[in-house]
């Protein structure tokens, strides 16, 4: 709760700070109505729904999302050549690695980049740090040349670095459903973010989320990419939200891809704090 109540004050500060205090009273209520067995995602999605009506914005990270595609854009030339000279071994491996990457994009709360900027002084430090939780050869097998493959998206500046793993699966024959945000919420890709980055080439397919949510809910996604997860050979997943929705769900295979910013997601996970973790569950 210390972290949702975080990124809300971030939120405020950099939408409308007269009325931080407003919508901190508005998380801070819905925090209080919450049960003990609620998803923590839905939570988020209650107190961030509340906060947004508070500060009378449908999307205070508007400039920080810039930004961060911005500063990763910056940065892709050097991804790309990291990718381009690694082993036909280490292809995956790295792709994936540089995915995680951007996932330290997390604003207002311990363990991510508040500043997107910062990426560049830490970008490659990030990289040598390699995987912590490396499940890329349990992940190669299932990618078969024709896999169905729905790729649950995070954060925009992450998104950029998303598109060479992309490249990765559309080399390998997978039919990739990508699946963003419908509404703005928190730092999290939409269509309008796939399209400026030029990204639908490198899959088959765009499908979103819905209304406003954090994470992915099953239950209130439109038909389509339910039916994209639901049926999918494989489904990948990145960031924190995605995994604290979806972890409880029967979904299997999925391939988690995150860095592990706060306590409870990384004893979930059964991993360190502060690594980057590629996690498959069959």
């Amino acid at each position: 709760m210390p972290c949702l109540l975080a990124r809300v004050r971030f939120e405020a500060m950099a939408s409308d700070p007269d009325a931080a205090m407003e919508a901190l009273l508005a998380a801070a209520r819905e925090i209080g109505d919450s049960h003990p067995g609620d998803v923590s995602a839905e939570v988020a999605t209650r107190v961030h729904r509340a906060a947004y009506e508070a500060l009378g914005t449908d999307d205070p990270y508007a400039e920080s999302k810039r930004l961060s595609n911005e500063v990763a854009l910056g940065l892709l030339p050097r991804a790309r050549e990291l990718y381009s000279k690694s082993s036909s071994e280490d292809r995956l491996r790295t792709a994936a690695l540089l995915s995680i990457v951007g996932n330290v994009l997390d604003f207002g709360i311990e363990g991510g980049l508040s500043d997107p900027r910062m990426l560049e002084q830490t970008f490659e430090h990030l990289v040598e740090e390699g995987l912590g939780r490396d499940d890329s050869d349990l992940l190669e097998e299932l990618l078969v040349p024709g896999a169905k493959v729905a790729y649950l998206t995070d954060n925009c500046g992450e998104i950029v670095f998303d598109q060479i793993l992309l490249q990765e699966l559309r080399e390998r024959g997978s039919h990739v459903t990508l699946v963003v945000k419908g509404d703005p919420i928190l730092t999290d890709a939409t269509r309008a973010d796939v399209e400026e980055l030029g990204l639908d080439p490198l899959v088959d397919q765009v499908v979103d989320t819905g209304p406003l949510a954090v994470g992915v809910d099953l239950g209130t996604v439109p038909a389509e990419t339910r039916r994209a997860i639901e049926d999918a050979d494989l489904v990948i997943s990145k960031g924190m939200a995605n995994f604290e929705s979806l972890s409880d769900s029967p979904i299997r295979p999925i391939a988690y891809l995150l860095r592990t910013k706060c306590d409870p997601v990384a004893s979930t996970l059964g991993e360190a704090k502060d690594i980057n973790v590629l996690k498959l569950f069959y």
